[in-house]
């Protein structure tokens, strides 16, 4: 009887301990499961504008991150109560980021229905949610866009020279407008300004004195990336520009050759003469001539007009080097030529520590000292035009300072790689050096700049 009762009572409280095991089982299943990467709970992200534009040459383009894996996309097209579905992929390799494109089949794209509402789904490999995963949703406006932008010239500049500078004045439309420039070759490329009136645009484009193809071509790319190009015929003029042998003697490399290597850790330690002068003429010349590409690259929007009257910076001036010259530096005989550069900029020199005038207004975009250029203050005068002013002996301007047009913000020197008092005049057109020469004639600027300015104003109906 005893014996029983025992029975009874193991039996009873084994029973009672059976549920709260499996109640601790689940819980800690639970937990697992909420804790465990395997079930992580955040669904994929989708990557994609809001609104896309498209045709059969440009696909949808988007993206798909995930925390674990994506599994499976799908992209649904609707328009008038009717579903499309243009993509659906189930992918084997496990991967967190996935950058997919859908090319429109031709019934779409050449579908008279141009606005569609764009479905995209993805999930990932989650075990969430009764193993179902994660899912995540994003819709967007799908425009099927055959059509290119137009493009249509306002006015030019009658003629530019080579290594000089011209203004271009054109309309683009397009209702999806992406990007709009101007292409010279060679991957050079000029960014225009919005002008006056919606769809109107301008900008300076030069023509660099080393370069001999220059084909200049309006090019307008919409967001489908539909493609024109409108090539401009301007009158090219040619011109040679002169090529110069100078001695490196012992005293000019021994002297300012030596004294900019040793400023400069990356030439300071170059022992051999000739190699010394080749590094400062050559490569810190590049590494400065980069920095003045770079700070004068920046187009600056104008409003109301533009009105650039000459630039004469030094007074009583004497022109005493050449724009575009090819310089051979010889060392011993002649025929020995142990360097190469081009001079390119006006050397302007009257007398010692001579004031330098702003010719126009202008933004202050530096003030450092830069290497082969001395002390070099650099002028923005807005519309992708700069100066410079190599070798002074002392900047009166700071950095982001407003010049007026007669203000003195300089006086002249030798700093840099200079052998006699005198300023190295420079003007860049979006970071490329221009012929100096055309910039100081009145006339040049009112037949190349004023006049195409104002044809302008009269054709777009703007007074």
């Amino acid at each position: 009887m005893a014996r029983r009762v025992r029975s009874n009572r193991r039996r009873k409280s084994g029973g009672k301990f059976l549920p709260i095991l499996l109640l601790l089982l689940i819980i800690g299943g639970g937990v697992f499961a909420y804790f465990s990467p395997k079930f992580e709970k955040v669904p994929p992200k989708i990557i994609a504008a809001n609104v896309i534009s498209a045709n059969a040459k440009s696909p949808i383009k988007f993206s798909i991150t995930d925390n674990s894996s994506i599994k499976s996309c799908k992209v649904i097209l609707s328009s008038s109560g009717k579903d499309f579905t243009i993509y659906s992929q189930n992918f084997l390799l496990p991967s967190k980021k996935k950058d997919i494109e859908v090319k429109l089949p031709d019934e779409i794209s050449k579908s008279k229905v141009k606005d569609w509402l764009l479905t995209i789904i993805a999930k990932d490999n989650s075990l969430w949610g009764f193993f179902l995963g994660n899912k995540a949703t994003k819709q967007a406006k799908l425009i099927v866009d055959n059509t290119a932008p137009k493009v249509n010239l306002i006015a030019q500049s009658p003629s530019i020279l080579k290594g000089g500078s011209a203004l271009i004045i054109f309309k683009a439309k397009d209702n999806n407008l992406k990007s709009v420039y101007i292409d010279i070759g060679n991957g050079v490329k000029f960014k225009p300004i919005k002008y006056k009136k919606d769809g109107v645009y301008a900008t300076l484009i030069a023509w660099p004195f080393n370069m001999d193809n220059f084909n200049p071509t309006i090019v307008a790319i919409d967001s489908a990336n539909n493609i024109t190009k409108e090539q401009l015929h301007l009158n090219r003029v040619y011109k040679k520009y002169k090529v110069s042998k100078i001695r490196a003697s012992d005293r000019f490399i021994n002297g300012k050759i030596t004294e900019l290597a040793q400023s400069d850790s990356d030439y300071a330690n170059i022992k051999d003469k000739i190699e010394r002068f080749k590094a400062v003429n050559e490569l810190m010349r590049k590494k400065n001539e980069d920095y003045i590409h770079k700070m004068s690259s920046k187009v600056t929007p104008f409003s109301g007009k533009w009105n650039i009257k000459p630039f004469h910076p030094l007074r009583r001036a004497k022109q005493v080097s050449d724009f575009g010259t090819k310089r051979y530096y010889y060392y011993g005989t002649p025929d020995n030529i142990i360097s190469t550069s081009y001079h390119v900029g006006f050397d302007l020199a009257s007398v010692k520590h001579d004031n330098l005038y702003a010719s126009n207004n202008a933004i202050v975009v530096s003030t450092k000292n830069n290497g082969i250029y001395g002390n070099m203050p650099m002028l923005n005068h807005g519309f992708g035009l700069y100066t410079l002013y190599g070798h002074c002996s002392s900047i009166l301007v700071k950095k982001g300072q407003k010049v007026s047009a007669g203000e003195i913000f300089a006086k002249t020197g030798q700093s840099g790689l200079a052998l006699g008092d005198h300023v190295h005049f420079g003007i860049l057109v979006q970071g490329i050096e221009v012929y100096p020469l055309e910039w100081m004639k009145k006339n040049w600027i009112k037949e190349h700049i004023t006049d195409i300015f104002n044809k302008a104003d009269k054709i777009i109906g703007y007074n």
